[in-house]
């Protein structure tokens, strides 16, 4: 996130833009339980569009695509130095209450099945990367949450539901190497941009992911039998 934060506060447009996907990894892998942490989603994660009185200190998505009008040909940008040092506050914050987040195993199993339904019924449709087209990095970021408190439940759900686990092993493996398929450099996160992915590859994406977010679904009964 810091190289993200350096290069907007730089005025460095092209330095932010290529650090603007890497920087939502980690907090895209997060959201199956990024309720458990207050008002930092909502901080951190909402675009300046979807503020009805825009001001500085809110979001990472208003940093995208990171200074793009605001920052190109400007010597000065006190506005975007201002966004860039809240988020880095915000998400220090974040850090503090990760270890004093409340978190069980049927929220991180609901968690996780309603990322996937957010991914399959909103992010499919672009609108949430729709300046950065970075869309299918968040995707794989939030697959790789969803899979994470999967595995940590696991354990328990193996002895619980055993052929539930051997589906969600399957569909987790199915989606991911569909996934695999729009990758540009076959393990790091360089993934083709969201609008040169047409309608029908989309619906196949949703199709996938509504296919894992089914037996997902499932998984919270699982653990607490």
């Amino acid at each position: 996130m810091k190289v993200f934060t350096d290069a907007v506060r730089a005025g460095d447009l092209e330095g932010a833009k290529k650090a603007y996907a890497a920087s939502r990894i980690g907090w895209e892998r997060t959201e199956p339980v990024a309720e458990s942490f207050g008002d930092i989603d909502p901080k951190v994660d909402v675009r300046e569009d979807g503020l009805e009185r825009p001001g500085p200190g809110e979001g990472l998505d208003r940093l995208a695509p990171p200074g793009e009008g605001a920052l190109a040909g400007q010597e000065d940008h006190p506005r975007e130095k201002q966004l860039a040092d809240a988020l880095d506050a915000d998400l220090a914050d974040w850090v503090k209450r990760v270890g004093k987040a409340e978190i069980t195993p049927t929220s991180m199993a609901n968690g996780a099945k309603e990322l996937l339904d957010e991914v399959a019924t909103g992010k499919v449709t672009g609108e949430e990367e729709r300046y950065s087209h970075t869309d299918l990095v968040d995707f794989k970021a939030n697959v790789e949450g969803a899979q994470k408190s999967f595995d940590l439940l696991k354990p328990v759900a193996s002895k619980n539901d055993p052929k539930l686990v051997a589906d969600l092993d399957k569909r987790f493996a199915a989606l991911n190497a569909l996934l695999d398929e729009y990758r540009q450099d076959k393990t790091g996160y360089d993934f083709t941009p969201y609008d040169k992915v047409g309608k029908e590859q989309r619906k196949e994406l949703s199709d996938g992911v509504n296919a894992l977010a089914e037996p997902l679904s499932k998984l919270a009964a699982a653990v607490v039998k």
